[in-house]
């Protein structure tokens, strides 16, 4: 009997070993597609943005403002909007909810523009949902608010 439950579960840990190592890798590429999009924004690096970012996005700012990617890219490369650094405060979170469907959330200190052209900090809380189209992680809906 003891053998019979050692096979078991061994052959339980083969099947699941590639399972897990999977679920690390799609993890592994949405938080590679989150960090796009803070280098992204504070390089400013568009043919990143365009990468990450997806053409249905809503970007809904701490300020209650939204923009859609066209509406955030052109803002960015206009001037109307300058992020001069973004950086975590700790590593993001990863959440895969489905195959195709993932979270991030966790704090970022970001430097945007103010009155003046001058850097006004804030540290915000965040929550990004991705979407996996045509094998890219891509960033569709945007939300943060200041922490105080």
């Amino acid at each position: 009997m003891l053998r019979q439950t050692l096979l078991v579960l061994a052959l339980a840990g083969c099947v699941a070993a590639p399972a897990l190592a999977a679920a690390g890798n799609e993890q592994a590429a949405v938080l590679a597609a989150e960090k796009g999009w803070s280098t992204g924004v504070s390089k400013p690096d568009f043919a990143l943005l365009d990468k990450v970012l997806a053409d249905d996005l809503t970007y809904t700012h701490s300020t209650g403002s939204s923009d859609t990617k066209a509406s955030y890219i052109d803002k960015l490369k206009t001037g109307k909007m300058r992020y001069f650094s973004a950086e975590y405060v700790s590593e993001p979170r990863v959440q895969i909810l489905s195959s195709d469907t993932a979270l991030t959330f966790g704090q970022i200190k970001v430097a945007t523009l103010g009155p003046n052209n001058s850097p006004v900090p804030a540290t915000l809380a965040f929550l990004h949902v991705f979407i996996k189209r045509h094998g890219q992680w891509q960033l569709i809906a945007h939300q943060s608010a200041k922490v105080n």
